[in-house]
């Protein structure tokens, strides 16, 4: 004759259902962490493709000589934007403005949007400065934490190297 244990079974079920109640306390909380690491991950990732683009776009700018287009790369509006679109491939770029500065911190110009041009309303020698401003706007996904949408600007200027004609 068997003699069955009922009660060793009844442990186990009840050490069973307590490691689900336990779980199913726990689940919310490591799943709002979870999703907030991957919100400030985001977050920080387009703050910095934002430095990063308007670093790009300006450093092209001042760049010596003339690009593969063959236009000054100073004056090649269109090629520095797409610079600093490349370099933020991820983010959406809400705007990206060029400007000009002399030596002395006066405005040389401004570079219009979406254009290639020799005819470009700026002159500007090797003393002068490039200014890129680059903007974008960050939203999170999910609403589980309180992260507000941001937008995020990058201001990089610098010396244009110098203008220089090269014969082949």
């Amino acid at each position: 004759m068997a003699i069955i244990n009922t009660s060793r079974k009844r442990k186990n079920l009840g050490t069973r259902a307590q490691a689900l109640v336990e779980f199913a306390i726990a689940l919310p909380l490591l799943l709002v962490m979870l999703v907030g690491i991957m919100e400030v991950g985001r977050m920080i990732i387009t703050y910095a493709l934002v430095n990063n683009a308007s670093r790009d776009a300006v450093r092209y700018a001042s760049a010596v000589g003339r690009g593969d287009d063959g236009f000054y790369k100073y004056k090649n509006c269109l090629g520095i934007q797409n610079i600093a679109k490349k370099s933020a491939f991820i983010v959406t770029l809400s705007s990206i403005s060029i400007s000009y500065k002399d030596e002395n911190g006066n405005s040389a110009g401004v570079c219009s949007p979406l254009t290639i041009t020799e005819d470009l309303d700026v002159t500007v020698d090797s003393n002068y400065r490039v200014t890129v401003t680059v903007t974008a706007s960050y939203k999170p996904v999910v609403k589980l934490i309180p992260i507000s949408q941001r937008t995020f600007t990058a201001t990089s200027s610098r010396t244009i190297l110098g203008i220089f004609d090269l014969d082949n």
